[in-house]
């Protein structure tokens, strides 16, 4: 088998994927909103493959690689539909329209436009060798100029678009413990692989794109395996993209809504002109502790900032407000540490074994136990029975 047969059948699995993919996410019907980002990336990259492998194909029609660069250019998109996508899902209800939108939109139109200008390109010269005489030398090379802009404009929205997902998932990451007491399994860290994949896979298609440039390497040197090596790495990454956005869920939306007591409002920057004022603030504080210590709520492993605000009959953000600035904590420290203290009582009273006292006390997993255990107290579990 060779390089160029095992490009053709990885780029020809990468559209069925793609196409199979987008074809579930957008019969989604929950939550549509998160999806239909994520749904368009596949559909446009599963076209632009499609099309190339026809292109690509012996028999095919002159217009056929025409329609590749066409539909090429869609893909061009994919770094702005994939953030918009991590967007909804780190996202708190409805996601809001996009701020200063045409500072997105206007670089891709105008990386797809220099990419479409290979459109012009004389069908009698894509493959054919040119004479320096020929008179058609100064369109030829204005269209290589921006088929070149198109290529670094789109290295950079790629760089740009990965720095902007990776702050909004830093961002994600401390709302997640300002929620919920248990996070392992809303902290996407599938995106985080996602992106250090994305952000290596940059790096070196720059390396060898400069080497070219600076004679280091010819066009011709490595191709074969350089292509077959791109359709792997891009069959891997979607797939992933594919397994696990199509069971992915927003972390931060509210699952019961209907009986929370009383209605959510607003957060306001910094608590920006709270009504929340001392008094009230230490009469919530005294119902957290009775809440934690009388109650055991943080024996839930399920506990959320909003079942804690049902449970003791205030708004969630007045709470979140006492937990911050009067408690000086957020929800998952406050949570984990009587979880802790609890934990440590039965591990110095009781027999039992260290992965039930885990569940016993909240956590969902002994990872996260051990993890927690030592963050609050600097030893194992294991240490303290010692």
């Amino acid at each position: 088998m060779t390089f160029a047969s095992i490009e053709t059948a990885l780029t020809l699995a990468t559209t069925g994927f793609c196409l199979f993919c987008a074809n579930l996410l957008l019969l989604r019907r929950r939550d549509a909103w998160v999806y239909v980002p994520l749904a368009l990336l596949f559909l446009f990259k599963g076209l632009a493959s499609g099309a190339l492998l026809w292109a690509e194909s012996e028999g095919a029609p002159d217009f056929a690689l025409r329609l590749a660069v066409l539909v090429g250019g869609l893909e061009v998109a994919s770094p702005f539909l994939f953030w918009l996508y991590v967007r909804g899902l780190t996202s708190e209800g409805d996601l809001e329209s996009v701020p200063r939108l045409r500072r997105h939109i206007l670089p891709i139109v105008f990386v797809v436009l220099c990419f479409w200008s290979a459109l012009f390109m004389p069908a009698d010269l894509v493959d054919a060798e040119i004479a320096e005489d020929d008179p058609r030398m100064p369109g030829l090379l204005l269209i290589a100029l921006l088929v070149l802009v198109a290529d670094l404009g789109f290295k950079v929205m790629i760089g740009v678009y990965i720095y902007l997902t990776i702050r909004r998932l830093i961002t994600y990451q401390a709302r997640l413990k300002e929620v919920f007491a248990s996070t392992e399994n809303k902290e996407l860290t599938w995106i985080w692989v996602i992106m250090l994949s994305a952000g290596l896979y940059l790096l070196v298609n720059i390396l060898h794109s400069v080497s070219i440039w600076a004679g280091a390497l010819s066009a011709a040197d490595f191709e074969a395996e350089a292509l077959a090596l791109n359709s792997l790495v891009l069959f891997a990454l979607f797939w992933v993209l594919g397994i696990w956005g199509l069971r992915q869920r927003p972390g931060l939306i509210q699952s019961h809504t209907d009986d929370r007591l009383p209605p959510e409002e607003p957060a306001k920057p910094k608590y920006e002109k709270s009504a929340l004022d001392e008094t009230r603030a230490q009469r919530i504080a005294e119902k957290i502790e009775a809440a934690m210590s009388e109650d055991l709520l943080y024996r839930n492993p399920n506990l959320s900032l909003w079942d804690l605000a049902k449970h003791v009959g205030v708004n969630s953000h007045y709470l979140s407000q006492t937990l911050n600035a009067h408690l000086d904590k957020n929800f998952f420290d406050l949570v984990n540490g009587y979880r802790i203290q609890d934990a440590i009582k039965q591990l110095t009273q009781t027999e039992e074994t260290i992965l039930v006292i885990a569940y016993d006390v909240g956590f969902n997993s002994r990872s996260a136990f051990y993890k927690a255990f030592k963050r609050e107290t600097g030893k194992t579990p294991s240490d303290l029975r010692k």
